[in-house]
């Protein structure tokens, strides 16, 4: 990943890269949100008609601007994208259905499968890691024409965990792949078209930031189109990076095994401890943010040595 500002496809980019994961500092995927339909349509609309042009109609391809991030990790590393994550989980999930779609998941699965863990993934929760390990190794024994909602077919399956329904990006993404489903579900050969990189239909600028480190400044410059974070979603992300310096080698047990204290946080921050504070939600912003910011403030302040809090009120 040497040159910089340049033409790329989905597939180029995981073949020079062994993963992209959007980071924790990142919001969840907002395109498939029930409030974006607008924007979601036009932009679906625009990649169809990219995949049906005939490859000689055009010299161009659709060109969906750049897309910046930073290489993690070592040598070649993980990309994480800092701005570009919604196009880029959009494209991934149009790879997904059209590659069901021409019966090509199996190739699909060659390129974005690594034996463990899908090569597309979100660090944002561990549900949404999850879904996408799921999601790429998921062959539905049925065709599209025979399946009403793609809501209904994956939310059917055993694998397909009830708390998922409280995560952010899955239900976002369901929204997409139905949105995916009524347009191209009668469409024919376009996954061939999606990965090829001779004559590309669908491109992105690439523009790495090797020289930058993850901060939360460039997060601000970088991806000022995105929400900011909220003081709950600052506090996680700063939580776990404290409990993994303070207890490196301390294990807490779980139903899968034993994880590290920061893991044992971080999944049960976004499963039974947002199952419990989801009654608590606010009317207006349908978030839950203010009430564990405040049991959190309180537990800090019964925690402090009195006299300590006397001083500093």
């Amino acid at each position: 990943m040497d040159e910089i500002n340049r033409p790329i496809t989905f597939r180029q980019l995981l073949d020079e890269c062994p993963r992209i994961e959007v980071p924790l500092i990142q919001r969840d995927y907002a395109q498939g949100r029930e409030t974006e339909k607008e924007v979601r349509d036009h932009f679906l609309k625009a990649l169809q008609d990219a995949l049906v042009r005939a490859p000689g109609d055009s010299p161009r391809a659709l060109n969906l601007d750049f897309v910046y991030g930073s290489m993690e990790g070592g040598d070649p590393g993980s990309f994480l994208p800092l701005d570009g994550q919604q196009r880029l989980t959009t494209i991934f999930l149009l790879h997904w259905y059209l590659a069901w779609r021409d019966e090509q998941l199996f190739e699909l699965q060659s390129m974005v499968w690594d034996g463990r863990h899908s090569r597309f993934t979100y660090g944002v929760r561990p549900s949404s890691r999850e879904f996408f390990d799921e999601l790429v190794c998921y062959v539905p024994d049925t065709t599209p024409d025979k399946v009403p909602t793609m809501r209904m077919l994956l939310e059917n399956q055993p694998w397909f965990f009830l708390h998922w329904r409280l995560d952010p990006t899955i239900q976002s993404a369901l929204v997409m792949l139905d949105a995916i489903h009524r347009l191209f579900r009668l469409t024919t050969n376009l996954f061939a078209r999606l990965m090829d990189n001779e004559r590309p239909a669908i491109t992105f600028q690439l523009l790495p930031l090797e020289h930058f480190g993850l901060t939360d400044d460039l997060y601000i410059k970088m991806n000022a189109r995105g929400k900011p974070l909220t003081p709950f979603e600052t506090f996680k992300a700063r939580f776990e990076e404290l409990l993994t310096d303070l207890y490196p080698t301390e294990r807490r047990k779980l139903a899968d095994g034993t994880v590290s204290v920061a893991e044992f946080f971080e999944r049960r921050i976004d499963t039974q401890w947002t199952d419990f504070f989801w009654a608590y939600k606010s009317p207006k912003t349908h978030t839950f943010d203010d009430a564990v910011m405040n049991l959190l403030v309180a537990l800090a302040r019964v925690s402090l040595d009195p006299a300590m809090w006397t001083r500093h009120s």
